[in-house]
């Protein structure tokens, strides 16, 4: 006897409020995943993970000298 596999009904509207629903119920999981791929992605620099704060931090810096240097000229 062979039985049917069972059937993935997707409604219209329902994948939203899934959606939100399941992000909240895997905040962990998100968490963790999230961390795992900032420790891997400055676990090489001589720096560290300072690295991911201090590199916005002169982005920053770097576009107010610029607008700061265009109204001067």
């Amino acid at each position: 006897m062979v039985s049917n596999p069972p059937q993935l009904i997707i409604e219209a509207g329902r994948t939203e409020r899934q959606y939100w629903r399941d992000l909240w119920r895997y905040r962990e999981l998100f968490y963790f995943l999230a961390w795992r791929d900032i420790l891997v992605r400055y676990k090489q620099t001589i720096i560290g993970m300072a690295w991911a704060l201090i590199r916005p931090f002169l982005t920053m810096i770097v576009f107010t000298m610029e607008r700061t240097f265009a109204d001067v000229i």
